[in-house]
Formats: C-alpha cells, structure tokens, sequence
C-alpha cells in the first residue's frame, strides 16, 4: 500500500493536493480524523484487493489537539508494507 498524508490548515491548499492525486489514480479521504489513521490501514489491509491500494488521506490542523499531537506516534507505528 501507497500512503500519502497532506496536513495542513485551511486554504492551504490540501483539497487541491487531493484533486491532483485523485486524477493520479489513488484512493482519496478527505478531512479524515486523526485518530482514525490507524484503524484505517488496519481495515484497508484487511481487504485483499486493496493490498495494492495508492491512498491519499488529507488530515486538517483543526482536529482534536490530541489526536494531532500524537499523529507522528501513529505514523510511526504504521505497519512497515506501508510505504509512505
């Protein structure tokens, strides 16, 4: 799997980053929650047709401070056929 996060704050850009991809062929979600990255690529890797999926999650700077502040965490402990 493909995984690209785009994060920012609003007017920076990031629905446009999501278009452009989009059009590039990946699988795209828009103001996904923080906290939901994981769960994500845990359901996405579940699906064995989506084991080769490019996905493309666009994360806002208004989500909960928490769930921002320990993203880098999650990130990390991504499975390692995440390929980011």
């Amino acid at each position: 799997m493909k995984l690209i996060i785009i994060s920012g704050r609003s007017g920076s850009g990031k629905s446009t980053a999501l278009n452009v991809l989009e059009d590039s062929g990946f699988y795209c979600i828009d103001n996904l929650p923080a906290g939901l990255l994981p769960t994500l690529i845990r359901q996405t890797k579940k699906k064995k047709s989506l084991t080769e999926q490019l996905l493309a999650v666009c994360i806002d700077a208004r989500n909960n401070t928490e769930d921002i502040e320990q993203l880098p965490e999650a990130v990390q402990k991504l499975p390692r056929d995440v390929d980011m």
